[in-house]
């Protein structure tokens, strides 16, 4: 168990685990894009993804930590933790894209919030 233990707190385990993180958000990311060049099963920006929370029409709600600090900083935090409840409560899965790396910017161009639908939904 003390090797295991080793194993995981050294550096070189640490950065792997942090570029599979990277790689795994790029990923998504990509279909988040795919999905928004084909007009079909994403929503970007607050509005139109919290309309497709509400819905129960969201697969995965991603969303940039930047945005986070910046409604905590602004007091609005809780609305963005009314639709992240929301969204798992409809068996929706909430991802975390750190800002820190390309794809976390590409999703702050997006307003910092998107998701991946589970089905075609109409905006108001």
């Amino acid at each position: 168990m003390n090797a295991i233990e080793e194993v995981i707190k050294s550096n070189e385990v640490k950065e792997l685990l942090k570029k599979d993180r990277v790689t795994q958000e790029s990923k998504i990311i990509e279909e988040l894009f795919r999905e928004i060049a084909k007009d079909a099963l994403a929503a970007y920006g607050l509005e139109d993804t919290g309309e497709a929370v509400e819905a129960g029409a969201v697969r995965s709600l991603l969303i940039a930590d930047s945005l986070i600090k910046k409604m905590r900083q602004e007091g609005s935090y809780n609305r963005l933790e009314r639709l992240m409840k929301k969204a798992e409560s409809m068996q929706g899965e909430v991802i975390l894209i750190s800002a820190a790396h390309e794809s976390g910017k590409k999703l702050e161009g997006l307003g910092g919030i998107a998701a991946l639908l589970r089905y075609k939904f109409k905006y108001h």
